[in-house]
């Protein structure tokens, strides 16, 4: 399919997918002191095999597919809202910016100032200058950083966006795994503070390069890379709290 949307969220099921084999292979490694000591492949091999648990790694792909697009919206949300090489976006734009994100397709324009959608909104990102014609010459039009939004966007997305992604995997999973309402209450308050904390070490850092130097349409599947590194890590996590 052409749509954004849909590529991401195929994206982030198949890293989510590695990141869990990687979890699991690291727990049989650490749980088989044996392991440790040999460098025999197949008996690596022949271990971690007798030990791989599909289901989980089901139930982390699923979750990844189905998670995918409300956080694509909510960046699409975020970017339209508080674009960061412009100052302000038409709700026309806004709108395009949303329907680019779900059907890959833009028709917003706004040939006045500084070129479609694409371009109000993040097409500095890679390049500062941009040439417009007035009056039949050709001149550089210098964009910086909208800071102001920039810092907006970041604070949203490390309050809300981080708690309700955080609340989302926590009881997403515990959900497919059948778990009861009041067992999932009981995870979301044992795992969600040390989820936020340990996500500080990295999230926010990343999230101002996406905001700054990553092009809009990139962000997601730069964010699944780097999210595979994070994926094994909630899968140890969850993995603890089967």
């Amino acid at each position: 399919m052409d749509s954004p949307i849909v590529k991401a969220s195929l994206q982030a099921a198949l890293l989510s997918g590695i990141s869990n084999i990687l979890a699991q292979a690291i727990t049989v490694y650490r749980s088989n002191p044996h392991l440790q000591t040999t460098t025999q492949a197949p008996t690596l091999l022949q271990t971690f095999l007798s030990s791989f648990n599909p289901t989980a790694l089901f139930h982390f792909a699923l979750f990844s597919l189905l998670a995918c697009p409300p956080n694509y919206l909510w960046q699409s949300w975020l970017e339209g809202q508080f674009p960061g090489y412009a100052t302000k976006l038409s709700q026309l734009e806004k709108e395009a910016l949303v329907d680019s994100a779900v059907s890959g397709r833009s028709t917003a324009t706004d040939n006045k100032s500084n070129g479609n959608i694409t371009n109000r909104s993040n097409g500095a990102m890679t390049e500062k200058n941009t040439p417009r014609t007035v009056s039949g010459q050709q001149e550089k039009a210098k964009r910086s950083l909208n800071l102001r939004n920039t810092a907006i966007k970041f604070s949203l997305d490390q309050t809300i966006g981080a708690a309700a992604n955080t609340v989302l995997f926590i009881s997403g999973i515990a959900l497919l795994r059948g778990h009861t309402v009041a067992s999932i209450q009981a995870d979301v308050q044992q795992h969600f503070w040390p989820m936020i904390f340990a996500g500080q070490k990295l999230w926010p850092l990343v999230s101002i390069l996406q905001f700054t130097v990553v092009p809009f349409e990139w962000r997601t599947l730069v964010g699944s890379f780097v999210g595979l590194l994070w994926g094994v890590y909630l899968s140890l996590i969850s993995g603890g709290s089967k």
